[in-house]
């Protein structure tokens, strides 16, 4: 039952009413921690689908939040490896196509954005920490701690196969190109990113369905 340790799914109906759940249709969902709430709004929906190609989301920490706004359809999307006191807020009107994958390495104090009308190609990756810890010779602390999060702008369209790395940021009405590896935060809105690593190729842009 989701309902252990505080752990709670809730469905937010377009009248505004709440209703708390153990499942939704085309999602898995594992709470190894407590107190972590995912808010899911309708008309969301998830494909069902079998295997590894199944959405979940693993929250293996405690006090995390997820939001999955409504008027999204995910085909698969795979949440993993959830730290604690994380927030995960995806916005409205988001076409993935397969393979999003959002991986918090159970990095903890993280938020994970992805804003309003944006477009996903297949096998998105965002890597939010490292997994493997690295410490400095000198003074013995941790040196590969993640310490913001990711975050999508409104309106930005990520090509195929795509990876994002800890600590990242794409701007507002922005195109990422196939294959690109983004390593750092892109301040700047309606460019162009590509490469490995990404870097900006192209400005003053505005991308459309």
């Amino acid at each position: 039952m989701f309902s252990i340790n505080n752990n709670c799914i809730y469905v937010y109906k377009k009248n505004g009413t709440r209703k708390r759940v153990s499942r939704f249709w085309g999602l898995c969902v594992k709470f190894k921690g407590k107190n972590s709430v995912i808010n899911i709004y309708e008309p969301c929906k998830f494909k069902f689908q079998v295997g590894a190609n199944r959405s979940h989301i693993i929250i293996n920490g405690d006090n995390n939040v997820i939001n999955l706004k409504s008027d999204n359809f995910f085909k698969s999307l795979r949440i993993r490896a959830v730290g604690s006191n994380n927030i995960i807020d995806i916005g409205h009107n988001i076409i993935m196509t397969s393979g999003v994958d959002i991986d918090f390495a159970n990095a903890c104090g993280l938020n994970f954005k992805i804003g309003d009308n944006c477009l996903f190609g297949q096998n998105i990756k965002f890597m939010l920490g490292d997994y493997h810890t690295l410490f400095s010779t000198i003074t013995r602390e941790q040196v590969n701690l993640p310490k913001t999060g990711i975050e999508i702008g409104d309106n930005v369209w990520l090509a195929r196969n795509v990876t994002f790395l800890k600590d990242t940021k794409i701007s507002s009405n922005s195109i990422v190109g196939y294959g690109s590896l983004v390593t750092k935060k892109f301040d700047d809105s309606n460019v162009i990113i590509a490469g490995v690593p990404a870097k900006i190729v192209k400005r003053h842009v505005y991308w459309q369905t």
